[in-house]
């Protein structure tokens, strides 16, 4: 077998692509070989590979947009100059193995190590690490130009057919290498005595959902000060949007002071990093993370219990995809981040209360903790670095390894059943047509779990940048009977951001289409869910620029019928709307009046429709005035008997069913039995 003399690593942006390369540096390292790194200058692999003692050369590269926008232009202005001056450090460095493990870095290396290959300028073998169960855009793409995509989970093969094996996630040999009183003398701050040590991490560059909620939770963590002890990776994020580190404190130092703040930084410290984390780990009884690959992973060599936030709206949901799969094997516990109205727009959000009440719940349940503990240590596949490096071995000497046939613990065939958006959408409609009285999502879905995931996955569509994305997500969450989604739905629906003006050009209004706003009308009536500002927002949408809002806000004033406390506006604004030119409208308001309005507002207005010009029109006046009747709002039946025959009811519909001549035979009928009731002693 020949010998790997010289092996360039590249990956990086997180430490989740870092520390995978640096641990297959690490499993292929014979004591002679010679190691570069490739990364892009200031991002993490700057901090953290000279660490590791390995030099490191940058080169220039941007994240893929994903779609046809401005940003492809720096996106490939920056890919082209980063192949020519990956071109200059392979020719010059030689490898004998390449090794990506993800983040935009490693698209340049790969791309100019092809073009070497081509011109028969390098004999190097080329190898990509994924670690997430869906792979991104680019690492599919650089799956072309690969010798052999190693996969952590096994329905990534089905990603790369030609070139995949299945090999688990590279663990650093260092991670669950350290005793916990070892790493009590490694630890440069120092742990009180007999509390539960809660350690909380968004990832390298930090998670500014994870940062506020927790530092908003310690309030609610103040009685059991004595008993906790947090300690808080803020992360390495430092922009002019979000500063990770000087927002957290700026957080604490606004929300607490004096006595307060004191007892706080009494079972609180936070930094932006910790370099050696395996030493944090060994003292921990509870980790609070993200749900990357990698961190999972090394969760669950330390045997740690978890409480997994995982990020939404990822590529393929990966993040949550890996929280469920840990979950499934009983080794951790989601908490979801909501979709929710932040200083008045939708933005991701984790409140503070809740996050405060699972840390407490779970932190201080020692059965709990040891049964996550127990199926912790199962969920992780630990022979995956000695597998990576004897499948790059083998490939080195040309030779292939057969990818191994078991499957990863917790990402099993009933992940793989789990429905899509459109596919879920499909099935909770045919199961609504077909019990529309007794339909229940819970006996669609099956698992409280899976109902949970469902209507989490369906509220991130809500700030997804393309609106059909965002319709998919009001649709399911009226289905998924999301209550709690209520507050951003209403947002949502009265957003005013006016479209771009080539898309008012061509019709549109709102950045919020209308079908999106008559959806979210529709939704609200499905969860049968009305408060306060629910009730604001439909009687906006009664005067809402698009005809089908307005409708179905009419209807939707239907149905909530008594429950509106506001009845005397609403009425006011069905009243406008039966003068409404589009027919849709003004049907729905006449027949809205009907189930909310009363003698003296809506009958006069809904009779004097008796000769309008749409027999349509006629008919839902008949249909309001047969309500009005039917709830008792007659109080004198004989007077309205004699005004009724008035109604023209003519149709220029040519149909087996006259529509209006039943309408008016049910109200006739229905003024009949009210007489005769008052005629009863």
């Amino acid at each position: 077998m020949q010998e790997i003399r010289r092996i360039l690593l590249t990956g990086g942006g997180t430490a989740g692509h870092v520390n995978p390369a640096l641990a297959i540096g690490s499993a292929l390292d014979s004591g002679k070989t010679r190691f570069l790194f490739v990364g892009v200058r200031g991002r993490i692999e700057e901090q953290v590979v000279p660490r590791e003692g390995m030099p490191i050369k940058y080169v220039r590269a941007s994240g893929f947009p994903g779609t046809l926008s401005p940003a492809l232009l720096p996106f490939l202005a920056n890919l082209s100059i980063g192949i020519l001056q990956s071109l200059w450090i392979l020719y010059r460095f030689r490898p004998d193995v390449i090794v990506g493990t993800g983040g935009y870095v490693s698209a340049p290396i790969v791309m100019a190590a092809a073009v070497l290959r081509k011109l028969r300028l390098s004999h190097a073998r080329v190898f990509i690490h994924e670690q997430n169960a869906v792979p991104g855009k680019l690492n599919q793409l650089m799956g072309r130009f690969a010798d052999r995509i190693l996969v952590t989970f096994p329905e990534t093969l089905s990603f790369f057919p030609a070139n995949g094996a299945l090999a688990g996630y590279p663990l650093r040999r260092r991670i669950a290498a350290v005793g916990r009183e070892e790493a009590l003398k490694k630890i440069d701050f120092p742990i009180p005595e007999h509390r539960k040590v809660v350690l909380v991490f968004g990832g390298s560059q930090g998670s500014r959902t994870i940062n506020r909620a927790l530092v908003d939770a310690l309030r609610h963590l103040l009685p059991f000060r004595d008993r906790l002890f947090i300690v808080h990776g803020t992360g390495l994020m430092k922009s002019r949007q979000y500063d990770a580190s000087a927002d957290t404190e700026a957080r604490v130092r606004r929300l607490y002071e004096g006595e307060e703040l004191g007892q706080i930084e009494s079972f609180y410290l936070h930094r932006p990093y910790f370099y050696n984390i395996e030493n944090l780990y060994a003292v921990s009884d509870l980790v609070i993370a993200r749900a990357g690959a990698g961190s999972l992973n090394e969760i669950s060599a330390m045997g740690l219990p978890a409480l997994i936030i995982p990020k939404s709206n990822l590529p393929g949901n990966h993040q949550v995809m890996n929280a469920r799969s840990m979950e499934r094997a009983g080794g951790a516990e989601i908490l979801y981040e909501q979709i929710a109205p932040v200083d008045g727009r939708l933005d991701e959000w984790l409140d503070g209360k809740a996050l405060a009440e699972a840390i407490a719940s779970l932190a201080l349940d020692d059965d709990r903790l040891e049964r996550l503990r127990h199926r912790s240590r199962e969920f992780l596949n630990r022979d995956a670095l000695g597998r990576i490096a004897r499948i790059i071995r083998a490939e080195d000497a040309g030779e292939t390894e057969a990818a191994p046939g078991a499957p990863l613990p917790g990402t099993g065939p009933e992940e793989e059943r789990l429905p899509g958006n459109r596919a879920l959408l499909l099935l909770l409609e045919k199961a609504e047509r077909s019990h529309p009285h007794l339909y229940n999502p819970e006996t669609v879905v099956g698992r409280p779990q899976d109902l949970e995931f469902y209507r989490n996955r369906a509220s991130a569509l809500l700030i997804h940048p393309s609106w059909p994305e965002r319709n998919l997500g009001v649709k399911l969450l009226g289905l998924l009977h999301a209550r709690e989604k209520a507050p951003a739905l209403v947002t949502l629906l009265r957003e005013r951001k006016q479209a771009s003006l080539l898309k008012r050009c061509l019709g549109g209004d709102f950045e919020q289409v209308g079908f999106i706003r008559r959806n979210i009308v529709t939704a609200l009536v499905r969860m049968d869910a009305l408060d306060e500002g629910i009730e604001a927002a439909l009687l906006e949408a009664l005067g809402d620029p698009y005809y089908e809002v307005q409708a179905e806000a009419a209807r939707a004033a239907a149905h909530f019928g008594s429950r509106l406390p506001s009845r005397e506006r609403f009425v006011c604004a069905l009243l406008e709307n039966l003068k409404d030119r589009n027919l849709d409208v003004s049907t729905a308001a006449a027949e809205a009046l009907g189930v909310i309005g009363g003698e003296r507002d809506a009958l006069p207005a809904l009779l004097k429709l008796w000769d309008t010009r749409f027999w349509k029109m006629r008919a839902a006046a008949l249909r309001g005035l047969y309500l009005l009747v039917e709830r008792g709002e007659v109080s004198d039946p004989k007077a309205l008997e004699t005004e009724i025959p008035r109604f023209i009811l003519t149709s220029t519909d040519f149909r087996p069913h006259f529509e209006i001549k039943s309408t008016y035979r049910r109200l006739m009928e229905s003024l009949s039995r009210t007489k005769e009731k008052g005629l009863r002693p």
